[in-house]
């Protein structure tokens, strides 16, 4: 029996002897089984080391840095809509400025009045009615009522109008406001505040003993706006009337 096995040519295909080096027929070269066994042994290898080289694929969900990415944007959504919430509700709570402009005002204002009111009352009960009216008279023999009305300067200082005419008479929570004329000719008018009531009407001439306060505006029966200097005092002590037409 052959024991000879049989394949075929690489060239021209036809059956020949398995261990022959060259075709018999077309005379083209053969390769042998050693050659072939390590040709596919190599080519094995290749292909393992391929297939030890390629790392499977992470699935999106499971890569880190997709996380990270989340994680920044949903934050950045959350500090944006907080600073939206805080700026709605600070521009709701504040007043406008034009409020806060006008509060501030007013506050200043009562603050500056209630602190004139309360230094007059000071100076006012330092001094006994007799004192009152000797510093009183040396101040309004010595200060014109020009200077007065120029600014806030004599402020707290004793002056004393020995007569004066009442122009005007408004009783209010505490005190009675006189618009009281010292000089016909020139129109000196002065606000005198009193403590309480008094007998003094329209027309009465008086006299006063008190302490210069801040001055202050009031309005004219013309419409107008006139600035008058404020005189604070325990009372006014009528004197006369005038009785003409």
């Amino acid at each position: 029996m052959d024991n000879d096995t049989k394949t075929h040519c690489t060239n021209c295909g036809k059956e020949i002897p398995s261990k022959v080096d060259f075709c018999p027929f077309c005379g083209a070269k053969q390769a042998s089984s050693t050659d072939s066994e390590v040709e596919n042994n190599e080519n094995a290898t290749k292909m393992k080391k391929g297939d030890s080289q390629k790392k499977p694929r992470k699935k999106w969900y499971k890569r880190w840095w997709i996380w990270v990415i989340a994680i920044i944007l949903v934050l950045a959504a959350i500090g944006s809509a907080s600073s939206s919430d805080d700026s709605g509700s600070s521009s709701s709570d504040e007043p406008s400025t034009s409020e806060s402009s006008s509060a501030t005002k007013e506050s200043s204002s009562s603050s500056s009045s209630a602190t004139s009111v309360r230094k007059s009352v000071q100076v006012l009960d330092k001094y006994s009615e007799s004192e009152l009216a000797a510093k009183g008279a040396t101040n309004a023999s010595q200060i014109r009522y020009g200077e007065l009305i120029k600014s806030n300067d004599y402020y707290a200082k004793p002056y004393s109008i020995s007569k004066g005419e009442v122009l005007q008479a408004t009783e209010g929570k505490g005190v009675t406001s006189l618009l009281v004329y010292t000089d016909d000719d020139s129109d000196q008018l002065f606000q005198v505040d009193v403590r309480g009531k008094t007998k003094a009407i329209e027309d009465d001439y008086v006299s006063i003993n008190g302490v210069l306060d801040k001055m202050t505006d009031y309005d004219t029966q013309a419409g107008g706006s006139n600035t008058v200097p404020v005189l604070f005092a325990n009372k006014a002590t009528v004197i006369g009337h005038d009785d003409d037409d």
